[in-house]
């Protein structure tokens, strides 16, 4: 099996999740060292060591959720299209792919200012993170990738390539990964 590729930009969102994770690293070795020096001088008691416990445990949940929020978006391999999203992912393999399209993302059932792109499978659609940026006013779902519209156009277009590329039976680079 190749590597997944991301088909959707980078963008704004991962700069500064990229920063987030950053500074929680840098967070997590800085307890890391104090813990350290404060267990070996034999200066930490249960209360300091509950503590710590605590820190580094809220520096783990910190650093994944940043990741997570940091790998959201679609990703493409020889076998299938893959939609990541905070809280969980979802795999397809493009016998069941039937298709890609742009529509309201939903938020609360409702829907959204902002068009997502949307998976067409066998079983249904599914929403992916990758919006399309919008200026009206009205309810907004940052979960993911926020693109310009042609920026958000050319991935549309190259999953459509990729689909294609698939279902002919050849192999390799109609796509462009950034």
């Amino acid at each position: 099996m190749r590597r997944w590729r991301r088909i959707s930009p980078w963008g704004a969102a991962q700069a500064v999740t990229g920063f987030m994770a950053l500074v929680g690293s840098t967070m997590t070795v800085t307890v890391l060292v104090a813990a350290s020096r404060g267990l070996a001088e034999g200066r930490i008691d249960a209360a300091a060591a509950l503590g710590l416990t605590g820190a580094l445990l809220f520096l783990g949940l910190w650093l994944t959720g940043v990741l997570r929020m940091y790998l959201a978006g679609i990703y493409v391999n020889d076998e299938g299209v893959r939609l990541r999203h905070v809280f969980r992912t979802r795999t397809f393999p493009w016998s069941e792919v039937t298709g890609f399209e742009a529509r309201p993302a939903l938020f609360l059932g409702g829907p959204t200012v902002r068009d997502a792109c949307w998976v067409r499978t066998t079983g249904g659609a599914f929403e992916s993170a990758v919006q399309r940026r919008s200026r009206d006013m009205g309810w907004r779902k940052n979960n993911g990738p926020v693109l310009s519209a042609d920026d958000f156009d050319r991935m549309l277009a190259r999953l459509d390539a990729e689909r294609a590329s698939r279902r002919h039976g050849q192999l390799g680079g109609a796509v462009v990964s950034r």
